[in-house]
């Protein structure tokens, strides 16, 4: 695997992000997928953290949207009902975070694309972009 700037291995960065990803940590992992793209310039790695920063950030919207509707707790019996309802939404939602980060640090530890559902086609389209505009 490729050594960056720091002499650290890039697989380093990449699991850092997905941990940082499963812990929630958005403002964290936005600041070292910045890192990466102004200091590190490698495109594998690029691909990896903006996965990792869209994991955090389909987490954190999913998260708050939960909390806007919580509105409904103030309703005596459909209060605890809907209470009880996102409470499991949100833990689905972590689970599936927790899962995809591990998949992601076991590829990402072999120097492979983390491969994320959805996250990883919108990588791959905004990293194309970004190039375009280079050229």
């Amino acid at each position: 695997m490729e050594t960056g700037r720091f002499g650290l291995k890039l697989s380093f960065y990449a699991v850092l992000g997905f941990i940082l990803a499963f812990l929630g940590q958005t403002f964290l992992c936005g600041l070292l997928l910045g890192f990466v793209i102004l200091v590190e310039k490698n495109d594998w790695l690029t691909k990896q953290m903006i996965q990792a920063f869209l994991l955090t950030i389909v987490s954190s919207v999913v998260h708050s949207v939960l909390s806007i509707l919580d509105i409904f707790e103030a309703i005596p019996f459909l209060g605890v009902v809907f209470s009880w309802l996102f409470g499991l939404v949100n833990g689905i939602v972590a689970l599936i975070v927790l899962l995809f980060a591990i998949a992601a640090i076991i590829r990402v530890m072999k120097g492979q694309d983390a491969r994320l559902p959805l996250l990883s086609k919108f990588s791959d389209w905004a990293f194309g972009f970004a190039n375009q505009d280079q050229n």
